[in-house]
């Protein structure tokens, strides 16, 4: 079916248009998209209007039907929640009842160690603001009295690695570098000038030889993946490269600070990975709560155009690319490649079966890269100094260095450079100051809603794909959120289901109805209602959810349900005295 969609739109609208672009026009334009606007647009692209429906139905961005003067969202995520976020939606909701005003909750704004954070959106644009500090107040005063509201965005704290071999990202960080002459100044764009002079095969090689492995997700070898990539053959003679920079776990701002403070880099990087591949065309599918991000891409992609850096002679060269800039509009699902390369044909992005991955049929059934922005960040250095440089970082079959986004109960909150194979330990006390207010460390969450929550007894674990896997987590982004002796770990297990059970595609029922019926149970115990049976329930819909569920969305949110089942399941017995482990973990 969703073929036969694709088929319609490239017949009606012509290559590169989708109804997703038309109806994200159509939102900015008139604030909210009624019945009779997408009937009109599906009318008007002659397409079915269930198509145009179901599309714009999807995200959160797109489905809300009555505009309002002004929405604003308050970040749920785990280091905002713990700072009071949902105290301070509840404050602003009960405040504006009067006022044409939008409150509701968002996953994240990507500024986790400046907690609550919100976003404003009117007709001046959209505003990324920390509630801290007496913000919360001023935001009530000026929406009271409909008058503006002046906020500065926060910034992120960015810390070098003392060693200066581990700066392999950090190296070329910096806002000054969004500009492209004085990125090019600094080297940027250097990798790709050698590698066009040879052949696409040695840039392959040398990424097999370096032993990169994905920074978003499961850690697959970044080399092979261009290699099955370079190896397929397309049904439409066409490849492609997508850059995954819908960066939506809570706790991490990795994918943000590369974007905002090393574009070049990540786009020389792109480049190399198309050029390795044979692909004439690329998307950058990037976070639309990001808005300083989408700003500064939109002015890189025309500085590198104008430059000869993109179009149809890169660098002087007998070889093209072309790239298109496609903000996100609230689906955190699309951060799983299938569900990604869905929203970029137009047509509802659920999940898709695999095999076939999108290496070997993926965007328009052609062989695709998906990467985060982390991983096609790496290309450019690797390129430049060395396999023999990089062999020299990481740990094992972990190579290379690791960015770290540290929030929550910590001292120093903010972005960190590490080789991979630091122990949890030295990143909590050595490089995040520990916790503060002498409070005890409780447990530590890498990898977002997806990833394990470890505790004290497992901080000498150290940071790599194999250690944390073995562990019961994963490394993911490797954001990072502390938790100290005063959160309820269970509610954190609660907004983690409840997150999953929004942010489902609903393709799949484990998915669907497993994360609902485990909200539902986690509330039953938070109310102080739980008994050992629905401890027991909980932990045979995470079975279900585990071995059932489509993607990684339900198929890894049991990961941090499992952790708390099990290590820290004295944090159930405060709700159910006497709580044992369910016998099905």
């Amino acid at each position: 079916m969703s073929a036969n969609l694709i088929a319609l739109q490239n017949r009606f609208l012509g290559q590169g248009e989708t109804v997703y672009d038309h109806l994200a026009r159509l939102a900015k334009e008139k604030g909210a998209l009624s019945s009779e606007d997408l009937l009109a647009l599906a009318e008007e692209l002659n397409l079915p209007p269930a198509h145009v429906r179901s599309v714009a139905k999807f995200y959160d961005d797109l489905e809300r039907e009555s505009p309002s003067k002004r929405s604003l969202r308050v970040c749920n995520g785990e280091s905002c929640a713990i700072n009071g976020s949902a105290a301070c939606q509840a404050r602003i909701a009960e405040a504006t009842r009067e006022q044409d005003v939008h409150v509701s909750e968002m996953t994240c704004l990507g500024y986790c160690g400046s907690g609550p954070n919100a976003l404003l959106e009117s007709e001046t644009g959209r505003q990324v603001f920390s509630l801290a500090d007496g913000a919360i107040d001023r935001l009530e005063a000026a929406l009271v009295a409909d008058a503006p509201f002046a906020s500065t965005e926060p910034e992120n704290a960015i810390y070098r690695a003392e060693d200066e071999r581990a700066n392999v990202l950090l190296s070329r960080f910096g806002k000054e570098l969004t500009d492209l002459e004085t990125a090019r100044a600094a080297g940027v764009y250097g990798a790709l000038e050698a590698a066009l002079g040879g052949e696409p095969q040695r840039v392959i090689d040398e990424v097999k030889a370096s032993a990169l492995r994905g920074r978003g997700g499961a850690g697959f070898p970044a080399g092979i993946k261009l290699q099955t990539v370079r190896d397929a053959a397309p049904l439409s003679r066409e490849r492609y490269v997508v850059v995954n920079a819908d960066e939506g776990d809570a706790g991490a701002f990795i994918d943000k600070e590369l974007l905002e403070q090393a574009p070049h880099t990540v786009l020389e990087g792109m480049i190399l990975a198309a050029f390795a591949v044979g692909a004439s065309q690329g998307f950058i599918y990037l976070r639309g709560e990001y808005p300083r991000a989408l700003a500064i891409w939109a002015d890189v992609l025309t500085q590198a155009r104008e430059a000869g850096v993109l179009g149809d002679s890169v660098l002087g060269t007998d070889f093209s690319f072309h790239v298109k800039l496609v903000p996100g509009h609230g689906a955190y699902v699309c951060g799983e490649e299938t569900s990604l390369l869905r929203s970029l044909e137009g047509v509802p992005a659920q999940v898709s079966f695999k095999p076939p991955y999108p290496a070997v049929q993926g965007y328009k059934n052609s062989p695709t890269v998906v990467n985060n922005v982390e991983t096609l960040a790496s290309l450019p250095w690797i390129l430049e100094h060395g396999v023999a440089k990089y062999a020299e970082l990481g740990a094992g079959r972990s190579r290379g260095t690791k960015l770290l986004s540290l929030s929550g109960a910590v001292v120093r909150p903010g972005l960190y450079e590490v080789e991979l194979g630091v122990t949890l330990r030295t990143i909590l006390e050595d490089l995040a100051g520990g916790i503060p207010d002498q409070k005890a460390f409780k447990a530590m969450q890498i990898g977002g809603p997806l990833g394990g929550i470890f505790g004290p007894s497992q901080l000498d674990l150290p940071l790599t794909f194999e250690d944390l896997s073995e562990a019961g987590g994963m490394l993911g982004h490797a954001g990072i959120v502390v938790f100290d002796e005063d959160v309820d770990l269970v509610a954190i297990g609660r907004g983690l289901m409840k997150f999953t059970a929004i942010e489902s595609c609903g393709k799949c029922f484990p998915c669907r109805i497993g994360s609902v019926r485990s909200t539902e149970v986690f509330d039953k115990i938070l109310a102080g209602r739980g008994t050992q049976a629905d401890i027991d329930l909980l932990g045979e819909v995470n079975e279900t959810m585990l071995l059932g569920s489509l993607c990684a969305l339900g198929g890894g949110v049991p990961t941090p349900i499992r952790n708390l089942l099990t290590v820290f399941i004295d944090e159930f017995a405060k709700h159910v005295p006497g709580a044992t482990t369910p016998e099905v973990l």
